[in-house]
């Protein structure tokens, strides 16, 4: 369980679950209605253009980081998967602690599902980090 490879695949996978509905919300517009619309009683169609967008970026971030967790698979050197994972995890931190803010302050915020989904993948690469093996 201490391989680098190990715990960058189980970031990934956990990484594509938690992007899963920023994509579906692209491809499914009742989906982003009753997810994300329906928590803004009385939204305009500016607002509702500025939330796809917002969604959309957000969705090519996640898919971002995806694609750079898959490239550390590879990664031989040790020291080098090491700087990978405290990068990716730093990166990760930046994507998961917005939600748990607006979590603790009371505001909109993801299923708490995919935020423990989240804070997971940073834990596995804050681990692969310190204790990671090739």
């Amino acid at each position: 369980m201490n391989k680098f490879k190990t715990l960058f695949i189980i970031t990934a996978v956990i990484d594509l679950l938690a992007v899963v509905p920023l994509i579906l919300f692209a491809f499914n517009p009742e989906m982003m209605e009753e997810m994300v619309f329906s928590q803004f009683p009385g939204i305009n169609d500016a607002g509702k253009e500025a939330l796809e967008l917002i969604h959309y970026v957000f969705g090519v971030i996640g898919v971002s980081m995806l694609l750079a967790v898959l490239v550390s698979v590879n990664i031989k050197v040790k020291e080098s998967a090491q700087t990978a994972a405290q990068i990716l995890s730093i990166i990760h931190m930046g994507w998961v602690l917005p939600d748990w803010f607006n979590l603790f302050i009371g505001n909109a915020h993801p299923p708490i599902f995919f935020m423990l989904l989240s804070v997971a993948s940073v834990i596995a690469l804050l681990y692969a980090w310190k204790k990671g093996e090739i």
